[in-house]
């Protein structure tokens, strides 16, 4: 996305289209392809689509303008709303642990922004957070469908169905998807959109196998580490490197606490 012809439309249209490709693979492989939708979650699929969709794009904007590290660390926020949602559309319970929890989360996402005795905001902070938000409810609303759903297929929807709206809005921006037709780019994304797929795809299991929302949300938060240390080594952002460390460290002993 550093790249001055990345563009976060078609960038999730290739990511979530290649995702949703690997989704319908595993299921096939499965045996469960199933595709119809009850009546009873047509409302929950409209919301899957409005909060997905420019949750994608503002994600993908905001790597544009502010480093990755910094991305995924203000990403932590929808652990969060992951916990408020559960509490208030799931009736799970809100301890008063998780919500020591929650509150070191947000201590270290403080310590993040800390630059030279000052916070700083910028719009790239501002897309992360909102973008936290919309995945954190989003979230939510999946594990709802998971309910009477099942994981792989919806894995199938929550991929396919940005893309198709992406296409209906803005047709034109297909053209594009070429940046991704070379070798380098599209092997990148293909492998992103792999990793992510099996990640998605165990995250929504463990919700049918018994978890928690409110505890299999946080435990997401634990990449803000390795994606800190990582920036540093093969991105080489390591402005900011003490605070970050430090914000990370804090955020993963939240996550700890919710658990």
């Amino acid at each position: 996305m550093k790249d001055d012809k990345s563009n976060p439309q078609a960038q999730t249209i290739a990511f979530l289209g290649l995702g949703g490709i690997v989704a319908f693979i595993i299921t096939l492989l499965r045996g469960q392809l199933h595709l119809a939708i009850p009546s009873s979650l047509y409302i929950n699929f409209i919301i899957l689509i409005l909060l997905s969709t420019p949750a994608y794009l503002l994600t993908y904007r905001a790597y544009q303008l502010i480093g990755a590290s910094e991305v995924v660390l203000f990403f932590t926020t929808a652990r969060l709303w992951n916990v408020v949602g559960a509490y208030f559309f799931l009736h799970e319970t809100l301890t008063l642990q998780r919500i020591l929890g929650a509150i070191i989360i947000i201590m270290g996402i403080a310590v993040v922004l800390y630059d030279k005795k000052k916070f700083t905001f910028n719009k790239g902070v501002l897309f992360a957070l909102f973008a936290a938000f919309l995945f954190g409810m989003n979230d939510i609303n999946g594990f709802y469908i998971l309910k009477s759903f099942d994981a792989t297929n919806f894995l199938i929807y929550s991929e396919f169905l940005p893309v198709l709206t992406l296409l209906l809005i803005q047709p034109k921006v297909i053209k594009k998807l070429k940046y991704y037709l070379s070798k380098k780019n599209g092997l990148k994304v293909s492998l992103l959109s792999l990793g992510d797929a099996l990640g998605m795809l165990a995250l929504y299991l463990s919700f049918q196998a018994g978890g928690k929302a409110s505890v299999i949300g946080p435990l997401g938060a634990t990449r803000a580490l390795i994606t800190v240390l990582l920036a540093t080594v093969i991105l080489n952002e390591r402005n900011n490197l003490r605070y970050k460390l430090i914000g990370a460290v804090v955020t993963v002993i939240g996550v700890i606490l919710l658990l």
